[in-house]
């Protein structure tokens, strides 16, 4: 995966929400749920800090492995990300 942009965190909500992700807030984490199906859980980022690429990294091989969406797919959300680089 060849990051060419930034990606904010609430670009990131906005997209994982369109998949079925419910967000949910814990103590030192912010948390999307699934339908109790699987999780994502991510480090607190405010609504216009820029996505750690390995967050990203993690977020695609994890949708990927369950058959939620294509590596490729989630390689042309990052490139048609608003934020620019």
């Amino acid at each position: 995966m060849k990051k060419t942009r930034t990606i904010s965190f609430a670009e990131l909500r906005q997209f994982l929400q369109t998949l079925g992700y419910q967000e949910k807030s814990a103590d030192n984490a912010i948390v999307f749920d699934r339908a109790h199906a699987d999780l994502l859980v991510f480090r607190r980022y405010s609504d216009h800090e820029s996505v750690d690429l390995r967050d990203l990294v993690s977020t695609r091989k994890f949708l990927d492995a369950w058959g939620l969406l294509e590596a490729a797919d989630f390689n042309n959300f990052l490139a048609r990300a608003t934020t620019s680089a």
